[in-house]
């Protein structure tokens, strides 16, 4: 699997790419708050607990330095719209006027990712699995995994099931973001290949044609966690991943326009 690898400079966007950063909740700094919009800012501060706060706020200003980088434009002044189609509120799925580029964000436990196209609808899932853990994976399963795939699960060694769930849940997931409706698609409707197996799309339910336009990979992080990509394109685009910490602590010319 790839590396992530550290990055000194925010690379160009191309048609025929796909980024992915990757950033921790320590790398959170006091200035980032600052490249924030009021929306943002508001829904910062209505989080309880601080990990959940610092993953927001991250995930929002991670996303504004690469898309100012892509727009030659200041990280405050990017024009991001989470306006909810149905409420009208503002946490909807992140986009920008006119189509211009797509991204997902994806945050669990400390980890943050943000994946970055030009064009094709993307979405990115990670989820930190605690080895503690004593779950009962067929319960979890409930209204999730396929027949098919809790049985190809129960035939897993009790130490990997909840891997092996989790690996079939960011797959699905990476799917219904990158369809930009999440889940008010059931995770029944989307069959996936399950563990040991290239990732890939099996079935879509009311949705046969997608079948052969999504692309999955997933992402290699520490045993901790488990992460999927999905890109709706005909066409493989290459994954070019990076380590945002650089990034975040220096700001690659904005930090002290912030301090």
């Amino acid at each position: 699997m790839m590396e992530w690898q550290v990055a000194n400079a925010i690379p160009h966007l191309s048609n025929h790419t796909c980024q992915v950063w990757l950033s921790k909740t320590t790398d959170m700094q006091p200035w980032h708050v600052r490249m924030l919009n009021d929306e943002e800012r508001k829904r910062a501060q209505s989080f309880r607990k601080d990990q959940d706060r610092a993953r927001f706020i991250i995930g929002c200003a991670l996303s504004r330095l690469v898309l100012a980088t892509q727009l030659n434009m200041a990280p405050h002044q990017v024009p991001i719209d989470r306006t909810c189609p149905i409420c009208h509120k503002a946490h909807g799925r992140p986009r920008l006027p006119h189509g211009l580029l797509q991204w997902s964000v994806s945050h669990s436990g400390d980890v943050i990712l943000v994946a970055f196209t030009t064009d094709a609808p993307v979405g990115v899932d990670v989820e930190w699995m605690n080895a503690t853990w004593d779950l009962d994976v067929v319960k979890m399963a409930d209204g999730i995994l396929t027949e098919r795939e809790i049985v190809h699960i129960l035939q897993m060694s009790s130490n990997d099931r909840i891997r092996g769930f989790l690996i079939y849940w960011t797959r699905k997931e990476a799917v219904l973001k990158a369809t930009g409706e999440g889940l008010k698609i059931p995770p029944l409707n989307v069959a996936v290949s399950g563990p040991q197996q290239a990732p890939r799309l099996l079935a879509f339910t009311g949705r046969p044609d997608d079948v052969d336009n999504i692309i999955l990979h997933d992402l290699n992080l520490d045993l901790n966690y488990v992460a999927a990509l999905s890109i709706f394109s005909k066409t493989q685009k290459r994954i070019e991943q990076y380590d945002a910490s650089v990034l975040m602590q220096e700001g690659f010319g904005w930090k002290d326009y912030y301090i």
